[in-house]
């Protein structure tokens, strides 16, 4: 999971939102996403945020009471720490996915400041009773399920045209819509108040403090 440095900080806004606004928010941001017809957009999102809350139902029924490091450790997906840069041009990187071999990073340097900034009314407003590491364990723990399993991923169930010769379309996947499952999963397995998307306009205003 990461955010791009330019988003525009706009916390207060987004903690009030529903998981659709965020959701059309990170599909509109997606280079592809506005492609999309208006009810198709919305049909996408819907679709994400079920399949994100679908898939940590199952987690649940499969593995009660186990935190997101402790399923990782039962689906075998090690969670390794770096303190490599987190900062990739204009990404700035909290946890990713590598899936050959299957493990979750999360960098330290790039969650500090978010970590530093999180606490009381704020924190629990955000999180509930999660931590931010459990937060980003979860979503990508998404990210290897989806990985692992025979269906059609979310990123490639809604395919927009990027340009036709006759009857020869040339179509594409929608990368924001595997990000909003995601943050769906990590939602309903937390039980968080908000759909973690709130969490990089957090962390835009906690890195601003820190630079």
């Amino acid at each position: 999971m990461a955010l791009t440095t330019a988003t525009a900080p706009r916390l207060a806004e987004f903690m009030a939102a529903s998981p659709e606004t965020l959701g059309l928010v990170l599909l509109e941001a997606d280079p592809h996403g506005g492609r999309l017809e208006r009810p198709a957009q919305l049909a996408a999102v819907a679709d994400a945020l079920a399949d994100g809350a679908a898939t940590a139902r199952d987690f649940q029924e499969r593995f009660p009471g186990r935190t997101p490091a402790e399923l990782a450790g039962e689906l075998d997906v090690p969670v390794v720490t770096t303190d490599d840069d987190p900062m990739v041009g204009s990404i700035w990187r909290f946890a990713e996915y590598r899936p050959r071999p299957p493990r979750i990073v999360l960098y330290n340097r790039g969650l500090a400041p978010l970590e530093d900034t999180l606490a009381g009314t704020m924190a629990t407003r955000l999180l509930g009773r999660a931590a931010p590491r459990d937060v980003f364990i979860a979503h990508e723990l998404y990210h290897h399920a989806e990985a692992i399993r025979p269906e059609v991923s979310i990123a490639r169930r809604y395919r927009p045209t990027l340009f036709r010769i006759g009857n020869w379309h040339w179509r594409t996947g929608i990368a924001a819509l595997a990000e909003i499952a995601a943050g769906a999963f990590a939602q309903s397995l937390l039980e968080l108040p908000c759909h973690p998307k709130v969490l990089d306009f957090a962390a835009i205003d906690a890195i601003s403090i820190g630079s």
